[in-house]
């Protein structure tokens, strides 16, 4: 069975995957890319998987175009914007508005993304009428991943990143300290789920890993990533 991925829910379903083949002997050919291909290849019938784990919006497109199963589908969880500093530092306060404010105007320097987490923080740094005052403060980066290594590289004190969670998360053991996610009124968060493409017909093992996956088990591993459960 094959299961593609976006990159935000790799490391959980990796890990839930594992488990799985432990307890049923199934073995998952998982694959990873950016969720937007993953998306374009089902359309166009460019892929070889079974399922899917994408952002809600794409896995009902897939469903309304009749190519993904309106029954084996699950959510798997909500994935949020957060702040990171490196783990040596002090974790900064951004569960509030106000305390986010701060946070941005005690910073030494500011790491975003050119991706579109980064785009939402440069709005809301926008709103909060700070764009100007923290303008030479910003370094920018194509990935998550790259800023996850600037952190870590960086000796510069007083340096807060903001990225999606699960990106933060994935270098908890390497230098990165999660701050957690900024408020719900000024978030950015996905929807994710997994779900069978119409062209498989492994039905029987597809519904045995959709039941898995609503374990209490692979729960905790999903939110230990950063995927929360609501």
């Amino acid at each position: 069975m094959k299961v593609l991925t976006a990159g935000a829910t790799r490391e959980g379903f990796s890990e839930c995957a594992s488990a799985f083949k432990s307890q049923t002997g199934i073995a998952i050919d998982t694959a990873t890319t950016h969720g937007h291909l993953i998306h374009e290849q089902a359309i166009v019938g460019q892929t070889n998987a079974d399922m899917v784990l994408l952002p809600s919006h794409m896995t009902e497109d897939l469903q309304q175009k009749g190519l993904a199963s309106d029954t084996d589908c699950i959510e798997i969880g909500v994935i949020r914007i957060g702040a990171a500093v490196r783990a040596a530092e002090t974790v900064p306060d951004v569960s509030t508005l106000d305390s986010l404010t701060q946070t941005l105007l005690n910073a030494r320097s500011l790491v975003l993304t050119t991706a579109p987490s980064g785009v939402h923080m440069d709005t809301l740094i926008g709103r909060l009428g700070l764009s100007v005052k923290l303008a030479d403060r910003i370094t920018r980066y194509d990935t998550g991943t790259m800023v996850n290594e600037h952190l870590i590289e960086s000796e510069l004190a007083g340096e807060v990143a903001f990225g999606v969670a699960t990106e933060i998360l994935f270098c908890r053991d390497k230098g990165v300290a999660y701050a957690g996610p900024i408020p719900e009124k000024v978030q950015m968060s996905h929807r994710y789920c997994v779900v069978r493409l119409n062209r498989s017909d492994k039905v029987a093992p597809v519904r045995q890993l959709l039941d898995y996956l609503q374990t209490v088990d692979a729960r905790s591993v999903f939110a230990s990533t950063g995927v929360d459960q609501e």
